[in-house]
């Protein structure tokens, strides 16, 4: 006889959720060791899949060797990565990411350079990522628009790089997020990039998360954020320092 009771069949994951790497910044040569120290982290907690929510590099003139070095940090990987462009990296003609063409130097990354949305299935795992490239970083761009159903039997990860607004006004402010496309949204957990400090923006209905800045993310420390997603549970976000990772 049934209990009724209904069972989880998603496997256990854990992702590691980071943004705003800006490589080849101008944090005084901070953001390198920063990235580094995330990989560290992912490796030592064997991450079932390391995200990066934009903004990956500073500018389009990124010097060859930092994107050789990047390449040479994303191998040493052994989960499968998801990544979208933000306004620093942004998805247009120039853009740094058709010299870096990571999806075909590293096998096991996933970019995401679809401008109307694209869901990517994380190999390995229960995991799902939906996210946008954002072709232009302006006021008709809009990180959440066209978000689909929830997947299935999937952990669902919502990827967006823009501004979260307090209301639904008209605002003149670049690739905006509102509130209402918050609201909508129902999946597991949305990664948000852009702000470069820690943000808990919300726990319910969908658990929404700024990373921060990789190497300046909460008071100044360096830190990402790690989301365990437990059957019959959720998503439960945490905010990990790289502190200890960097002076290691």
């Amino acid at each position: 006889m049934s209990s009724g009771v209904s069972i989880d069949p998603r496997r256990p994951a854990t992702v590691l959720h980071t943004s705003d790497c800006h490589l080849e910044g101008r944090d005084g040569g901070r953001e390198e060791p920063a990235f580094a120290a995330a990989i560290d982290l992912a490796v030592r907690e064997a991450v079932d899949a390391f995200l990066i929510t934009g903004d990956l590099f500073d500018h389009a003139r990124v010097a060859d060797a930092v994107l050789d070095w990047t390449v040479e940090q994303l191998d040493r990987l052994p989960c499968p990565v998801v990544m979208i462009p933000g306004n620093h990296d942004v998805f247009d003609e120039q853009s740094v990411h058709h010299r870096f063409t990571v999806s075909d130097r590293c096998e096991h990354v996933h970019f995401i350079d679809v401008h109307d949305g694209v869901l990517v299935e994380v190999p390995g795992t229960d995991i799902v990522v939906w996210g946008r490239a954002m072709p232009e970083h302006e006021p008709a761009f809009r990180p959440l628009q066209g978000v689909p159903p929830v997947p299935a039997d999937r952990w669902s990860i919502v990827a967006g790089h823009g501004l979260l607004m307090e209301n639904d006004e008209p605002t003149f402010r670049s690739s905006p997020i509102y509130a209402s496309d918050l609201d909508s949204i129902r999946w597991d957990y949305i990664a948000l990039g852009h702000i470069h400090r820690y943000w808990e923006v919300r726990n319910r209905p969908t658990p929404a998360r700024y990373a921060g800045a990789t190497a300046n993310s909460l008071d100044g420390e360096p830190g990402v954020v790690l989301v365990d997603f437990v059957p019959g549970v959720g998503a439960q976000p945490r905010w990990r320092s790289l502190a200890e990772v960097t002076a290691g």
